[in-house]
């Protein structure tokens, strides 16, 4: 089960410190470093299934790239 929740902060005053702002930067791009991880590993873990699990649970199969051959 998966649970997915949307935190937004509100904007302050334009007259932020440079300290917060930097924080801030920094805290959003270890957020993001994170999620670009969890998203990669989760797309290792379910093309580690064998095909007929993936088929049954609804998971896209890669589309073919070879050209058809033609009679």
């Amino acid at each position: 089960m998966t649970l997915v929740l949307e935190h937004r902060q509100e904007r302050r005053a334009t007259g932020a410190r440079l300290g917060h702002s930097l924080a801030h930067l920094v805290r959003e791009l270890f957020g993001r470093i994170v999620s670009a991880w969890e998203r990669s590993r989760q797309e290792r873990e379910m093309e580690s299934m064998p095909y007929d699990l993936r088929k049954d649970i609804g998971f896209r199969a890669a589309t073919n790239t070879a050209p058809k051959s033609t009679r």
